[in-house]
């Protein structure tokens, strides 16, 4: 019998399983200085609807902001203000 075991991740908030990886994109500072980073894992729980990155995203976070130069390609992208 050959069944797909799907993981089933532990929240760090609630402490129940069933949470999922999502990939989204997370904007840091603004301006001439803003940074966007696509597909970053955060963790969503179903359960009490916490998100978060976790302790292994943080540091590659950092990471690439510090070399923002050698890892971002520049795009033009529309910017709309919430008034």
């Amino acid at each position: 019998m050959n069944e797909t075991v799907e993981q089933r991740t532990i929240c760090a908030f609630c402490n129940t399983t069933g949470g999922r990886i999502r990939h989204v994109s997370r904007s840091y500072g603004k301006g001439d200085h803003l940074l966007v980073i696509e597909n970053v894992p955060i963790m969503i729980c179903p359960h009490c609807g916490e998100s978060y990155m976790t302790a292994e995203t943080l540091p590659e976070i950092e990471r690439i902001k510090l070399h923002r130069q050698a890892m971002a390609e520049s795009r033009s992208v529309p910017v709309a203000i919430f008034a």
